[in-house]
């Protein structure tokens, strides 16, 4: 089912169709089509200040390839940063990293089946000169690409390996499975990667007249948002733009459809790294067209469509629960039919436990009877409205706050798809105006007229592991469910929920017995009378958000090797069970519709409880933590599901060789490789619910040792309040672990290598070289070791991807690090590449290392400079950021706030290159781990 149908059982409601006004465009955003059909979106917007977003989207995509084209559309999108008009050779992404744009993180693109879209994000707006250089870039990608014949010929070998690296199961066994699920449509044969013998051997002329044809401004629209003129940029947009003709042949975009199947489609498919097995139900239907999506009439089915899928989601969510459920996991949406726009379709999607193959279909398509014959308890829909009103008013609070990227995709949509683009504060109005409306009864009528009980446009597809010895679910097996499931006497469904407080009983308040305040950091900190420490700073930087994070020393170190395997599985032992007097499935629903979480996890040295909430549900979150604090209720059935669905993915955990990849790498590096091994099936033999529970309960029953920060948008005086009410009623145990903990996770000494063959399908090869060293945990060593991760990187994009066409990712990151006293620091480069130029890369990951030790680029340096500037401007206004940098004051007096800028200005080329030789290879610790395909 898709929106058209829920507009459809409206209509029939009504019992006659009326015409539903047209949905607002925001008036602050300015839009524009010049006289050749490009159309442009300016808006001026200061949230992050001083920076703005530029995009180009076209209405072209692999769907617009002919057969001997196939993968010229991606290959198209990659040759847009080697080459044009104004920018030569790597020219785009010199330039914009001397803005501080990072090239695949603000300078990106991507390409699929019907759309191509270029972005560039975060540009500094101090000059107007560097704004219209980025406008004169989306020119050049509208139509000044050079296509030079030496620089197509370098890519190659890039799109080669950016094919290899997405050659996992799923995608093998999706390619081979489109032709069968688009019978008669060009839909079944154009993923965007292509076909690999095209891309080696299509002559430059093809790319040419694919680019020459399609990138049009009749087919592009031009976004533009953030801290700009918008009188300047829609005047530079004109005259950069405006002298661009269209052909009077040009070939027009048009749609491809996707027929209609009278029988249903049933796909079946296997590989042999697939770990376990997924089953898709789809029912198709007919696409919302574009011209429908402008009345309210389309809000209110998008609206239905998201309280459908909420309440279906949480029904799975309960069953999954049950003993003798079928499937680990199970969920619902609403979406396009797989790749095509021209049609949708209401998609279920389940994971059996092993063997329940066809009794999960079975139960897939019973659940889409039920909802089609019963529909929906007013309690579950009370539910989702809830969640819904509340995620739109998170929205409406915030609206001061919302980010540019945010509007520049609501754009691309608009442009690409003609979603609707109201302000936020009109949504929020009308919305609220409408939904209170909204009987779930119309919820069922649509449901009612929308799910068909036939084999019409009905679509299963099933992936599963290919094994010796196995015996395989066979298509007549999957009609055979459907059919058992048509032939079932359905019950409607019974909503249980509990109605209580999440706290019984309100505990003695506690009271704030001393407080102090840090004006450099712009915090107070409290003291309370049961000895915990609370930490307040307030921001407004978000109006709807509050963080919290209470940590203290403690952890998994506490623990030997008998509860190895317990440890392991801690985390997700504590959050599916209960709080207070609710299981894990009552406590879901109680906090329903509010915009609230709190969740334990245990490292190795810390106990922490995170939180976050709006300023409305504050209390909520405290009652949370109060309750991980005092009662974790255990839920025999939740964990029993958790343990299913470990054990159906990690059964065949061994064939995945990126798997095996994280162990060698984690068995490496670490001299306590037992206890720092991943979870393997065998763990789970080992596994005690009872002792997992008595380990969280024992991390956490020391509240006293917990300092308790809250980041965000708080009312004071209420937060004081509640502070006492929940934190300092906790009871104090004087339990100091300070002494008991340990740093296991030490890395090992000297030179460590790890080169080993694995079996793949898709025979490709990753690298990962380490280095590090002792060294103090300082602003300027942590400063220092990002820069020159950074630089490195760039080394490694030029020499390994763009020169020698051996990768289409290689990444390098640097950190300096504590661990209690064990403060070192670290760089890591990572290259998955081909088997022929597996020593190549390696070789340049070497060499990239030490010509840093020895002369630093002070050109590349500079750029790397003035992205870390930029960030740190944007990182200030985060209340993620500032937790983190008060868990460094708090946790080893040291402020990476105050001088972090001044730090950074004061890198030059030698100091960087002087670290890297005498801080990073000092110690003369180095780790190799190679994987390589087995032949």
């Amino acid at each position: 089912m898709a929106a058209v149908l829920f507009i459809t059982g409206m209509a029939a409601m009504a019992q006659e169709q009326m015409q539903m006004p047209p949905i607002p465009i925001d008036k602050d955003v300015r839009i524009g089509k010049l006289d050749n059909g490009l159309t442009y979106y300016i808006r001026h917007n200061e949230f992050p200040a001083n920076v703005a977003n530029f995009y180009i989207a076209q209405r072209v995509g692999s769907i617009n390839e002919d057969d001997n084209q196939r993968g010229l559309a991606h290959f198209l999108e990659h040759m847009a940063f080697n080459g044009s008009e104004h920018f030569k050779g790597n020219g785009i992404i010199d330039y914009t990293r001397s803005l501080g744009v990072q090239f695949g993180g603000n300078l990106n693109a991507y390409t699929s089946i019907d759309e191509t879209v270029y972005n560039i994000n975060d540009v500094p707006t101090t000059r107007q000169s560097a704004l219209d250089s980025c406008l004169l870039i989306l020119k050049d990608w509208s139509n000044g690409l050079l296509l030079q014949k030496k620089e197509i010929n370098k890519e190659r070998g890039v799109i080669h390996e950016e094919w290899r690296m997405r050659s996992s199961a799923s995608q093998r066994m999706l390619e081979r499975s489109l032709p069968a699920l688009y019978p008669e449509s060009k839909y079944g044969h154009r993923m965007p990667i292509g076909l690999m013998e095209i891309i080696d051997n299509f002559k430059p002329k093809a790319l040419r007249d694919y680019y020459k044809k399609w990138y049009r401004p009749d087919n592009q629209a031009i976004i533009v948002v953030g801290d700009i003129d918008v009188d300047h940029t829609e005047a530079e947009i004109k005259k950069l733009f405006s002298a661009t003709v269209v052909p009077a042949n040009a070939a027009q975009v048009v749609p491809v459809p996707v027929p209609d199947n009278k029988e249903a489609i049933y796909v079946i498919d296997k590989d042999k790294e697939m770990q376990y097995t997924q089953i898709l139900l789809m029912q198709k239907s007919d696409a919302t067209p574009k011209e429908a999506k402008g009345n309210l009439d389309y809000l209110l089915a998008k609206y239905m469509e998201n309280v459908v899928a909420s309440m279906i989601n949480s029904r799975f969510a309960d069953m999954a629960q049950e003993p003798d459920c079928p499937f680990i996991q199970a969920g619902a949406d609403f979406g396009q039919y797989l790749l095509s726009k021209t049609k949708d379709a209401f998609e279920f999607v389940g994971i059996p436990k092993d063997g329940k193959d066809t009794e999960t279909l079975q139960l897939l398509y019973k659940e889409l009877r039920r909802i089609g014959q019963y529909g929906f308890t007013a309690s579950e829909y009370e539910r989702a409205k809830a969640e819904y009103l509340s995620a739109l008013e998170k929205s409406y609070t915030n609206r001061d706050k919302t980010k540019s990227i945010v509007y520049c995709q609501q754009y691309v949509r608009h442009y690409l798809d003609n979603e609707p683009i109201p302000s936020i504060e009109e949504r929020y109005q009308i919305m609220n105006m409408i939904v209170p409306n909204i009987p779930v009864e119309l919820i069922n009528m649509s449901m009612q007229e929308g799910i068909k009980d036939t084999d019409e446009n009905l679509v299963v597809l099933m992936f599963t592991q290919e094994k010796d010895g196995k015996t395989y679910t066979t298509t007549d097996q999957l009609k055979a469910a459907v059919a058992a499931a048509r032939a079932e006497e359905i019950e409607a469904f019974v909503d249980n929920v509990k109605d209580e407080p999440l706290v019984a009983e309100l505990p003695e308040k506690g009271s704030i017995v001393s407080e102090s305040a840090n004006d450099v950091l712009g915090i107070k900190e409290l003291t309370l009378s049961n000895g915990a420490k609370v930490i307040l700073k307030k921001t407004d930087f978000k109006d709807d958000e509050i963080l919290m994070q209470a940590q203290a020393l403690g952890g998994k170190s506490l623990y030997g090797k008998e509860d190895y395997s317990n440890l392991k599985v801690l985390e997700g032992a504590i959050e599916t069970s209960g709080l207070g007097n609710f299981s894990n499935s009552e406590l879901r629903k109680a906090v329903a519709g509010k915009m609230v979480g709190v969740s334990a996890s245990f490292g190795n040295t810390r106990v922490t409880v995170d939180g976050q909430s709006t300023p409305k549900d504050i209390e909520t979150m405290m009652q949370l933590t109060y309750l991980y604090f005092t009662k974790i209720n255990k839920d025999e059935q939740a964990y029993n599901s958790l343990v299913n669905q470990l054990q159906v993915v990690l059964q065949n955990q061994s064939i995945n060789p990126d798997a095996a990849f994280s162990d060698s790498i984690r068995s490496t590096m670490y001299l306590d490789k037992e206890r720092m091994a991943s979870l393997h099936i065998s763990d789970l033999e080992n596994i005690n619910y009872d002792r997992m529970l008595q380990i969280g309960a024992e991390m956490l029953s020391n509240p006293d040792a917990f300092t308790f920060t809250f980041v965000g948008n708080f009312d004071e005086a209420q937060l004081r309040d509640l502070i006492c009410q929940y934190i300092a009623s906790l009871p104090a145990t004087k339990v100091d672990n300070s002494k008991k903990v340990k740093n296991v996770a030490m890395f090992a000494k000297g030179e460590k290598v790890n080169n080993f063959k694995r079996k793949m399908e898709t025979p490709k090869c990753t690298a990962l070289e380490m280095w590090y060293s002792n060294a103090p945990y300082t602003l300027e060593n942590s400063v220092k070791m990002d820069a020159a991760a950074q630089v490195l990187e760039m080394f490694y994009l030029k020499t390994i991807r763009e020169d020698a066409g051996a990768a289409y990712s290689v990444s390098a990151s640097g950190s300096a690090n504590r661990i209690l006293d064990y403060q070192y620091v670290a760089l890591q480069a990572y290259c998955p590449t081909s088997p022929e130029k597996v020593g190549l890369a390696v070789e340049l990951l070497g060499k990239g290392l030490q010509e840093a030790a020895e002369k630093t680029d002070a050109e590349n340096l500079q750029k790397v400079k003035e992205y870390m500037l930029k960030q740190a401007d944007d990182d200030a206004k985060k209340n993620s950021y500032w937790l983190n940098v008060l868990d460094d004051y708090l946790s080893y007096g040291i402020d990476m706030h105050t001088d972090y800028k001044k730090t950074v200005q004061a890198l030059t080329p030698e100091s960087v290159a002087s670290f890297v030789k005498d801080v990073l290879l000092k110690d003369k610790n180095h780790a190799e781990v190679i994987m390589t395909p087995e032949e």
